[in-house]
């Protein structure tokens, strides 16, 4: 019996003609073992104290781990021997605790959903918003309970992972669901949905450690795609394209109040929930600012152009007052700038827009395309990424912190130019610094 080294090792996988065992001198009882495929894995093999039965221990997979860290892990595993601990049997009966704890994936992740809730799950260092939570709910509903929801959370590896991300990028997991009374979702799988989803589970599984459910995340080992940056910004001749389509959708009689969340979205660079979700008191025209109480990073005070400002006020002048499309209801005064066509909620999805879209022949082209388009216009204008981030509410360290609270004059300036051109374009004409006034509707 001679000392293992890596030498040894890497001849005898090479064409084995039969499984071989190689042994080391130190310590004694450690050694490897190689398969005809030559595949090597480091094992020890000692006499239980417990069962006075010979027991053979797996260490790990040669090439996951070297010769060196197999042999310090032997040598601690043989220690305990001697102090007549069996590893073979401990490992057996923790994971026997583990079984005792079991959960399934399903019961799991509504264990989370409930912590989640109650505030005790955070993101950022905040519990998750509303919204956030429903889109968990969902893709925990239509993805993950259907895949692994029958699976006990000790058994997922990190290739279930892997299975898990590709069935929900081919689209196994397609579905029509309905969503209320007329609504319904159409749930089409692909990698940005697969990818999120298995961020999601990262999540799940960090709780599951936390709770001592199971020792390891499956997802910390699984490599994720790289992710395409979505860096599609509109020319100005695709701007005129598509306030051309909006004007015409608007002749055509569509809804005026979803026509002009888009254009708002286009004149601010908001996020869509931001706009969407603004309330009338959370304008403030004197300070030329929107007053915003949840933004992905926090309550802000968002600076808002001229063009901006008037479109916003004139929209408060004919949709605080939008009535409810249902004979049985009475009419109510909204709170929300942009109010729902029936309850007494916000304006949720913008569904017009793909419609503005494929009739400008625009490829490519997402509502955040439009915040996009507007951080490049800025840029295109000479301002700087603080200004910029300034502008959309981004946060880049601490630096930008006293754009949160504050917002000063030359903020409230580059609002205004970015917002005048970006209104010019999308009346077709060259940037003369005119408004962009909302049509007056019947």
């Amino acid at each position: 019996m001679a000392k293992l080294t890596k030498r040894t090792i890497d001849a005898a996988r090479r064409n084995p003609p039969r499984e071989l065992r190689l042994w080391d001198e130190d310590p004694r009882g450690f050694g490897v073992r190689i398969k005809p495929s030559g595949v090597a894995t480091f094992f020890v093999q000692y006499t239980s104290p417990v069962t006075g039965r010979k027991v053979r221990y797996t260490i790990g997979q040669y090439g996951r781990l070297t010769l060196e860290e197999a042999r310090t892990k032997a040598t601690k595993l043989l220690g305990q021997v001697a102090d007549a601990k069996d590893p073979a049997r401990e490992r057996r009966l923790e994971r026997a605790e583990l079984r005792l704890k079991a959960r399934t994936m399903a019961e799991l992740c509504d264990q989370y959903m409930d912590a989640a809730e109650a505030g005790l799950v955070t993101y950022r260092g905040r519990p998750k918003k509303a919204s956030t939570l429903a889109i968990d709910r969902g893709r925990i509903a239509r993805h993950i309970k259907p895949l692994l929801g029958e699976r006990f959370i000790q058994d997922i590896s990190a290739a279930d992972i892997e299975a898990f991300f590709h069935a929900v990028r081919r689209g196994e997991t397609a579905v029509t669901v309905k969503t209320g009374k007329r609504g319904v979702a159409r749930v089409t799988g692909g990698t940005p949905t697969a990818a999120r989803t298995v961020d999601l589970l990262g999540s799940i599984f960090s709780y599951a450690v936390k709770g001592l459910l199971r020792p390891d995340n499956p997802v910390a080992r699984f490599e994720r795609p790289p992710n395409k940056r979505r860096d599609r910004a509109l020319s100005p001749e695709e701007y005129a394209k598509l306030g051309a389509a909006l004007d015409e959708l608007y002749a055509e009689g569509n809804n005026p109040v979803v026509i002009a969340a888009i254009r708002a979205l286009a004149l601010t660079g908001c996020r869509r929930s931001e706009i969407l979700a603004l309330q009338c008191d959370q304008i403030d025209a004197h300070r030329r600012v929107l007053e915003l109480a949840d933004t992905k990073t926090g309550p802000q005070i968002r600076p808002i152009g001229t063009p901006a400002l008037e479109m916003l006020n004139t929209a408060i002048h004919h949709f605080a007052n939008f009535r409810r499309r249902s004979e049985t209801e009475a009419p109510e005064t909204s709170p929300y700038l942009f109010p729902a066509a029936r309850g007494s909620g916000h304006l949720v999805g913008v569904k017009l827009f793909q419609a503005a879209v494929e009739r400008a022949d625009l490829k490519n082209v997402s509502i955040h395309t439009l915040r996009h388009s507007f951080s490049t216009m800025a840029h295109e204008l000479g301002y700087s990424e603080l200004t910029i981030a300034g502008l959309l509410g981004h946060r880049l360290h601490s630096v930008t912190s006293r754009y949160t609270h504050h917002v000063d004059r030359s903020l409230v300036a580059a609002a205004d130019r970015v917002a005048e051109r970006i209104a010019a374009a999308m009346a077709g004409r060259q940037n003369t610094g005119e408004v962009v006034a909302l049509r007056e509707t019947a």
